[in-house]
């Protein structure tokens, strides 16, 4: 009789078909490489696009091989994600934006399909993969070490490892230090993975001792965390569930892990020394320091906001849109500078802001099923121990790294979960074949096709989100020349189904009515504005300026509400008190215009000279606005 809930044995082909090798190298090496310098952001669409055309090349590839060949079963784990692809494809349904909301439902679809194909990648052929992927990460850690060694020396003769400075020339590969040092930290996963493969110890040593001294220098506090936690947890289970590294566990490790605690407790007394990078190696700075304060508010406001939807949130990609309804009063750089948040800097908060609370519970369950199943094989004896503790300790890093950063975000740091969770569920593929599931061999065909159209959707998303941020540049290039003519043009061209906001959420109508208003064509700048006030209510800059245009159509009791709106969202706004005053004294209104005139006020305790320069004007317009006032009431 045939044994139930046995491991399935998966086929060992002499060499496997070259596919899937090609798939490898193109989501993991290439697609962390490739950028597009005309984009906005030369990494996320353009990178967006890439992957989706790479699985979509892998697919057909693969197509015979996966329909004869692949495990068939979908079991929990599998049916968890495809369920979290689900609900994020639903909750574009009640987002605010289309454009959005699809973007973001379809990232998740590129996490599946990079997840399942590396499954099947591993089960078809584990010792291939092995030998590609070290060979894979090799590359991509002298490739990627190399690039940002590059900038930093650039840099660092004007500016040393001052860390607001890092975030200029740290930028190469990834976008900001930030997102450069949480890929350093998966390469440094990736490397102890495959020390089984490293072409020599003294390689192995070198990389691992480079990439740990860059991420020392980019001053990531949480990556800092992220190593030490990966360290942690690493050191624990493998000393304990390996017996042959449990001696060198206890008369290495735990001393080395003794010195590690003293050197923090050193770490912790410290305080800044006139360089940034002194300070950041206290990680209780961090709670003193301004980016954590903002972080504070931003996540304060991002909890009121979830009050009042809590149980489906505001629907995919709409949490960027939504966020400014709950005021801005507090925030100095997102009501003095214009700064704009578009990411909540907390992967969890931002699930629990789109999808609601099922959401939350459902992104949380993904991690919590993987890590329960790899922590109940290594309490077993058996091979692959060490690889399952690295892995375990990567994802242990990259939940701590969505608790301060936005990897949800990004094209790149998807495809290193979608290897993360299907490493996890090979290794633990006993525990998984005794959970519930389904095996639906009869539908590899239809499967393999929805996977095929999904990727194809992708790439026309892709390519309108590359083609509109190219013309989104051009917009604002001509802009910055007052070349209006052009701004109109790029805006149009740049406007599609699949893109009309720009990377700070500001509509692309909001810049055409820029450019009617400034050419004096006030009809087609109230037109515009109005289309950028339905795709951002709660933008006070758009609100103003939608305004601003009824007042120079004379239509002041119309203008008044959005005005006082703008204001409402950011009550630091002088422009709109100037507005608001403006708009009462040319309705003979003048104690209202006084009352507003009142409420400008300076910035208190300026910081630089740009500050001292704004609080200067703000007070001779005020004075000369008084002075106006004054005389019309005589």
């Amino acid at each position: 009789m045939k044994a139930k809930n046995t491991i399935p044995t998966p086929p060992v082909p002499a060499a496997p078909p070259a596919g899937y090798g090609i798939f490898l190298w193109l989501a993991i090496f290439a697609n962390s490489l490739f950028l597009v310098w005309q984009c906005l952001d030369r990494y996320l669409a353009p990178r967006f696009l890439f992957l989706s055309a790479a699985l979509l090349i892998s697919l057909a590839l693969l197509w015979k091989d996966l329909k004869k060949n692949a495990d068939w079963r979908f079991h929990t784990f599998d049916l968890l994600l495809i369920g979290w692809y689900g609900l994020n494809l639903a909750a574009v349904s009640w987002a605010f934006s289309w454009s959005e909301g699809i973007f973001y439902a379809q990232k998740t679809l590129l996490l599946f399909s990079v997840y399942w194909l590396f499954r099947q990648t591993l089960y078809r052929h584990e010792a291939a993969v092995v030998k590609t992927f070290s060979t894979i990460t090799l590359w991509l850690t002298w490739i990627v070490c190399g690039i940002i060694l590059v900038q930093i020396g650039m840099g660092f003769e004007q500016n040393g490892l001052d860390n607001e400075a890092m975030y200029a020339y740290a930028s190469g590969v990834f976008g900001n230090k930030s997102l450069a040092s949480d890929f350093l930290f998966f390469l440094l996963i990736f490397n102890v993975w495959t020390i089984k493969n490293a072409p020599k110890k003294g390689v192995f040593i070198f990389n691992t001792a480079l990439l740990a001294l860059l991420i020392l220098v980019l001053q990531t506090r949480t990556v800092y965390l992220a190593v030490a936690a990966a360290v942690l947890i690493y050191s624990v289970t493998a000393g304990i569930s390996d017996p042959a590294i449990r001696p060198f566990f206890t008369k290495r490790i735990l001393p080395a892990g003794g010195f590690i605690v003293l050197v923090i407790a050193g770490l912790l007394t410290l305080r800044s020394d006139g360089s940034s990078l002194g300070e950041r190696l206290n990680p209780l700075t961090y709670l003193e320091s301004a980016t954590a304060n903002e972080r504070r508010f931003v996540w304060y406001k991002t909890d009121l906001l979830n009050k009042d939807h809590y149980w489906w949130g505001v629907g995919n990609g709409s949490w960027k849109l939504w966020l400014p309804s709950k005021t801005l009063e507090g925030a100095y750089r997102l009501q003095e500078k214009g700064i704009v948040f578009t990411r909540a800097h907390n992967d969890y908060l931002e699930v629990r802001a789109e999808m609601g609370i099922m959401g939350a519970i459902w992104f949380i369950a993904l991690f919590a099923a993987a890590g329960l199943a790899l922590g109940m094989r290594l309490r077993k004896s058996g091979k692959s121990q060490h690889e399952m503790a690295v892995i375990g300790a990567g994802i242990l890093g990259y939940c701590i790294i969505q608790y301060f950063d936005f990897p949800r975000e990004r094209i790149e740091m998807q495809v290193i979960l979608g290897l993360l969770l299907a490493f996890a569920v090979h290794y633990s593929r006993a525990f998984w074949t005794k959970s519930p599931g389904i095996s639906l061999p009869a539908i590899s065909t239809p499967f393999m096709a929805a996977l095929v159209l999904g990727m194809a959707f992708n790439v026309v998303i892709g390519w309108n989100r590359v083609v509109g941020e190219i013309h989104n540049v051009n917009m604002l290039k001509a802009y910055q020349k007052n070349d209006f003519k052009t701004v109109l043009r790029e805006a149009k061209a740049a406007r599609n189904t699949f893109y009309e906001y720009n990377d700070v959420a500001l509509p692309l109508q909001w810049y055409e009515g820029t450019a009617w208003y400034r050419t004096n064509n006030d009809e087609a700048a109230l037109k515009s504005f109005g289309e950028a006030l339905a795709l951002n209510p709660w933008s006070f800059q758009v609100l103003n300026n939608y305004a601003t245009a009824l007042a120079k159509l004379e239509k002041y009791p119309e203008a008044i509400p959005y005005f006082e709106k703008a204001v409402e969202i950011n009550p630091k706004y002088d422009e709109g008190k100037f507005n608001l005053a403006f708009s009462y004294t040319q309705l003979g209104e003048y104690q209202h215009a006084l009352d507003w005139l009142a409420k400008v006020d300076t910035i208190a305790n300026p910081k630089n000279e740009d500050d001292v320069k704004k609080n200067k004007g703000l007070l001779d317009n005020k004075a000369n606005f008084l002075k106006s006032i004054e005389e019309k009431m005589k």
